[in-house]
C-alpha cells in the first residue's frame, strides 16, 4: 500500500512538473514571439531609414545631372542662336545681292 502511495505521490509530482514545463515553456515561447516581433519591427525602422537615405542620395544625383544637362542645353541653344544670326546674316546678304542685281540684269 505504501509503495502505490508513492507512486500516485510520484505521478502527481511528475504531472505538476508536467504542467510547470508546459507553462515555462508556453512563457519561453511568448517571450520569444514578442522577442522576434520587436526584432522585425527594428529592422522594419531600419530599413525606411535606409530606404529614405537612398531615395535622398538618389535625389541629389539627379538634382546634378539635372544641372549639367541644363548648361548642355543651355550651351547648345547659344550655339544654335549663334548659328542663326550667322545664316541670317548671309541670307540677307545673298537676297539683297540678288535684289541689287535684279534690275540690271534685265
Amino acid at each position: 500500500m505504501k509503495l502505490i502511495e508513492e507512486i500516485k505521490k510520484a505521478e502527481e509530482k511528475a504531472e505538476k512538473l508536467k504542467k510547470d514545463a508546459e507553462i515555462k515553456g508556453q512563457k519561453l515561447v511568448e517571450q520569444e514571439l514578442t522577442h522576434a516581433e520587436e526584432s522585425l519591427n527594428a529592422l522594419d525602422a531600419e530599413r525606411e531609414k535606409l530606404i529614405d537615405k537612398k531615395l535622398s542620395e538618389a535625389e541629389e544625383v539627379i538634382k546634378e545631372e539635372i544641372k549639367k544637362l541644363e548648361k548642355a542645353h543651355d550651351k547648345e541653344i547659344k550655339k544654335l542662336q549663334g548659328a542663326y544670326k550667322q545664316n541670317k546674316e548671309k541670307a540677307l546678304k545673298s537676297v539683297q545681292e540678288i535684289i541689287l542685281k535684279w534690275p540690271s540684269s534685265r
